[in-house]
């Protein structure tokens, strides 16, 4: 079977053919542990019984058996912009039968004027329909970061941090939320008009302080999620916690606010995933530390780590004994920065970072 995914790294818009190959992790029921917030249940069919693992061809399994790879056949590149435009970061990318919708960090050349900017192609990438600038910098507020985007085939929902310098040394974030339609006129229908949060970055946290990089989002059937993190020590006994809100579909109203902690099934501080919704469960893809060895507290790629995965009910409980599976373990090196979770129906497909050696040397592997 033919399936068509769109990939954007850096500038580069790529079409690929997948040919999945057998899963080979459990999921398992979900028992609950940890009262919160709870919203009404909504079939999403039936979920496969395993979820299948990126590994290099022939790699053995922990069980001595031998997985096939998935297969990539490029199809062809389409570049997004140039350094003329100002040259652009962090794609993220929404699609629905006739449309492609690529949105960026754009203008970094200068780093002072950074927007979120959009272009709209046919479904074929052979043409763009539309262009335009979705955030700009402000004064207040300072330049947009990072960006992610979930979509539900009609409307894409986009949280993203600004950054704002108060002197050379420190500076303020702040997180927002926007709704848009997913038409050619690409029409922005809610909004957060105020910060739904602000914070400090990383470097001039403490415990507890909330990271506002990278929010995660997550369509439920209901509403609407943004998930964050919270600072503790890179450390295997760091605590893994992250900060969830909840906001109604319609006009991104704010409903529900509380921490997530996971550290009973990880190690090490909260850093980037990423969550979905299927069959009446919550996945989320997430790191977690496996080594003490040469800890930087100071970068998220500062330690050894894994890949996990943990099936969460709608009511944010899990069993740690049950419900957390290793997606990507290899020696020696940070499996990091999950930042694509997505289904064809049949299969998973999540992207993160490999490093191999402590950044910004060493190797650095974009996986599928």
């Amino acid at each position: 079977m033919r399936r068509l995914l769109y990939l954007a790294f850096g500038w580069v818009l790529v079409a690929c053919n997948f040919f999945p190959a057998p899963p080979t992790v459990t999921v398992s029921p979900v028992p609950t542990q940890i009262a919160a917030p709870t919203f009404t249940p909504t079939a999403f069919g039936t979920i496969p019984a395993s979820i299948p693992k990126p590994t290099l061809a022939g790699s053995p399994t922990p069980n001595g058996k031998t997985k096939t790879p998935v297969s990539i056949s490029l199809i062809k590149k389409v570049l997004i912009t140039t350094d003329a435009e100002g040259g652009s970061a962090r794609p993220e990318i929404a699609a629905t039968a006739t449309r492609v919708f690529v949105l960026y960090l754009g203008n970094i050349a200068a780093g002072s004027n950074r927007t979120f900017s959009l272009k709209i192609y046919d479904n074929n990438v052979d043409r763009m329909i539309a262009s335009k600038v979705l955030v700009s910098t402000t004064p207040e507020y300072g330049g947009p970061t990072d960006i992610r985007v979930a979509s539900d085939g009609q409307f894409l929902y986009a949280f993203y941090e600004t950054h704002k310098p108060t002197v050379p040394a420190t500076a303020m974030t702040y997180l927002w939320g926007a709704k848009y339609a997913l038409d050619d006129r690409f029409d922005r229908v809610a909004y957060t008009s105020a910060p739904i949060a602000s914070s400090r970055p990383l470097s001039e946290l403490g415990n507890g302080g909330e990271l506002l990089d990278d929010p995660a989002p997550l369509i439920g059937p209901d509403s609407v999620f943004v998930v964050t993190r919270l600072k503790y020590s890179l450390s295997m006994s760091g605590k893994t916690i992250y900060r969830v809100r909840e906001f109604s579909k319609h006009d991104l109203t704010k409903l529900t606010q509380f921490d997530l902690d996971l550290s009973d099934a990880t190690d090490g501080r909260a850093r980037v995933a990423s969550l979905l919704f299927w069959n009446n469960s919550i996945l989320m893809a997430l790191p977690t530390t496996v080594s003490d060895r040469g800890i930087n507290e100071n970068v998220d790629d500062g330690a050894l780590s894994d890949i996990l995965l943990v099936r969460i009910r709608q009511n944010w409980t899990f069993d740690p004994q049950k419900d957390v599976k290793t997606l990507s373990a290899e020696t020696n090196d940070r499996e990091n920065y999950v930042s694509g979770f997505k289904t064809d129906g049949k299969y998973f497909y999540i992207t993160f970072k490999q490093a191999t050696g402590n950044p910004p040397s060493g190797e650095q592997v974009a996986w599928i």
